[in-house]
């Protein structure tokens, strides 16, 4: 039984099954709907407490079943309920018809993909069909863990910044309860500390919040909604430092077949029992939509490709016992520990090389001899026509690489983690690291219970790590330092760190991107002038501009005084 899945009447299930795989899992894919409802489905996803079988029964059906015709033409009247009527029956054919295998007739194009993928072993093929999935009510963990895989897997997860974490189902917090811990000595303790940080957290949003509205007023050019929405995304960036990793969140994918498989695949390695049953059911319910993708997971090559990946772990972390001394904490978030000396010859040469008849080393040959002003003369010449940061840096940025090993919160992590296009890994979660104290926590004189806290999750974590090396990354909290590192190109890296310091941006994650700028700047100063929109301001509120932006298109009013 799923104690968190949402509820639906007959009627609304009559409405809604035909769209979906099922209408009581976690886990479920969508069933042909447009790529326009699905992209729309996932942006008001991620700021709605809702799961995406509610959000399209409410938004896409409800208003056709419920129009409000209130002062309307009885023309309109006569259209909204011949559009009523064309949806009963548009869903009742549905029905009637075995669903969608009987309206697009999909098995020929199924016979199709297996006859290239299983009898000529053409994985390009499953390149060009994918499909939506959605994993509701999963852990932080396992939301990061599916996030990993970066090609061909697009997702989109529920934000901490728009939505609060306060709610309870059945009476109780919305976490996950780890089998292993819970059926461990340790499960009463482990209920009872996830217990304490959300107590913790829904106890803290009324008296932060009041703190707030004291500290920014309410400006001449700000409507009530927008001034409401930035204060409550200020009190979610700050109060999620209590959130531990096993804080239920929705997430939803598109992914091509190729990626699903591998992502299945990798995933029923995992040695945390909640990532391979997430596998197990998404490939169950890909199975209803295509088919031919994701049967090699449990192939006999699939299961010898699982036996590689979890031998090859268990002999490197065998390994790295003997190389590794602990280091004591450090004073900045981001150390840049690998570049190329020759960058700034390397992306001069990738400039003008593809209007050039001649050879690429004949090229960085005559750039190696140019002196320091000619070669900053073409960096800026091939930046100077952009406008604003959506213009892009051409590919020749792309010819020199940065390394940088970044400890920050693993709040700021999440946030970073969404760039897909480098290469990024983590350790595993920890509270060894320490952690970070919100400002405002202090400011509202709201950081004793937090600190608190977080010291009982590290006395916790500290008991339970060497029996659950894995399993304790549950009690993690957004708040506690973790480690990774980032690879990235130069033109990656202008890409994220000039979204990443807008004055909308979290200010941890905000204060990582502008170190990184600060430590290329110290060995690439040329190339530094081709990131022309990186903010190195400092922002009390967020998204107060972003919220005005909002306001102006919705013609909302701004508040009247005097």
């Amino acid at each position: 039984m799923n104690p968190f899945a949402e509820k639906f009447t007959k009627e609304e299930s009559w409405y809604i099954e035909p769209f979906f795989t099922n209408l009581d899992k976690n886990v479920f894919a969508a069933k042909y709907l447009p790529s326009e409802v699905l992209g729309a489905l996932a942006s008001r996803y991620s700021r709605s407490t809702k799961g995406v079988r509610r959000l399209f029964f409410d938004e896409y059906i409800k208003p056709i079943l419920e129009p409000n015709l209130d002062g309307v033409s009885k023309s309109e009247i006569k259209q909204a309920e011949a559009m009523k009527t064309e949806l009963v029956n548009f869903v009742d054919y549905l029905h009637k018809h075995g669903g969608w295998e009987a309206v697009v007739n999909s098995k020929r194009a199924r016979n199709f993909f297996e006859k290239w993928l299983a009898a000529y072993g053409d994985d390009s093929i499953a390149q060009m069909a994918g499909a939506h999935i959605f994993f509701e009510n999963v852990s932080q963990i396992a939301t990061k863990t599916l996030e990993d895989f970066r090609i061909g897997f697009a997702p989109l997860e529920k934000s901490t910044r728009y939505v609060m974490f306060d709610q309870k189902v059945g009476g109780r917090y919305l976490y996950y309860l780890e089998p292993d811990l819970v059926k461990s000595k340790f499960g009463l303790e482990y209920v009872k500390l996830m217990n304490l940080l959300f107590n913790r957290y829904s106890s803290s949003i009324d008296p932060l919040s009041k703190f707030l509205r004291r500290k920014f007023q309410q400006e001449k050019d700000q409507s009530d909604r927008a001034y409401t929405e930035t204060l409550k995304a200020k009190a979610c960036d700050v109060l999620r430092a209590y959130l531990p990793a096993a804080t239920l969140t929705n997430v939803g994918f598109f992914g091509v077949g190729q990626s699903f498989e591998y992502v299945i695949t990798k995933c029923l390695a995992s040695p945390l029992s909640e990532i391979r049953f997430l596998a197990q059911d998404a490939q169950k319910e890909l199975m209803k939509v295509i088919p031919s993708m994701v049967a090699r997971p449990t192939s006999v090559r699939g299961k010898v490709y699982r036996k590689y990946v979890q031998k090859t772990e268990k002999e490197l972390e065998k390994l790295v016992v003997s190389y590794q001394n602990e280091d004591g904490p450090r004073a900045d978030p981001v150390q840049l520990v690998e570049y190329d000396a020759d960058a700034e010859d390397r992306i001069v040469a990738g400039l003008l090389y593809k209007y050039s008849t001649t050879s690429y080393q004949n090229i960085k040959d005559k750039v190696a001899a140019m002196s320091a002003r000619q070669k900053l003369s073409i960096i800026k010449k091939a930046v100077s026509g952009r406008e604003v940061r959506q213009h892009r840096l051409v590919r020749a940025f792309e010819n020199t690489y940065y390394k940088f090993d970044i400890v920050a919160n693993f709040g700021a992590y999440r946030d970073l983690h969404r760039h897909r296009m480098l290469t990024q890994e983590r350790q595993r979660f920890t509270t060894e690291l320490g952690f970070d104290i919100p400002p405002d926590l202090v400011n509202s004189k709201l950081d004793k219970p937090y600190i608190e806290a977080a010291e009982k999750v590290s006395t916790f974590y500290r008991k339970i790590k060497k029996r659950f090396p894995d399993a304790c990354q549950y009690v993690v909290m957004m708040g506690n330092r973790i480690r990774w590192y980032q690879f990235e190109n130069l033109r990656e890296l202008a890409w994220e760190a000039e979204l990443r310091t807008g004055p909308q941006g979290h200010p941890d994650y905000r204060v990582v991107e502008q170190e990184k700028v600060r430590q290329v700047n110290k060995v690439h100063p040329a190339l530094v002038e081709a990131l022309k929109f990186v903010d190195f301001g400092e922002y009390d509120l967020a998204r107060r501009e972003s919220e005005k932006r909002i306001d102006r298109k919705l013609g909302f009013k701004t508040k009247v005084t005097g």
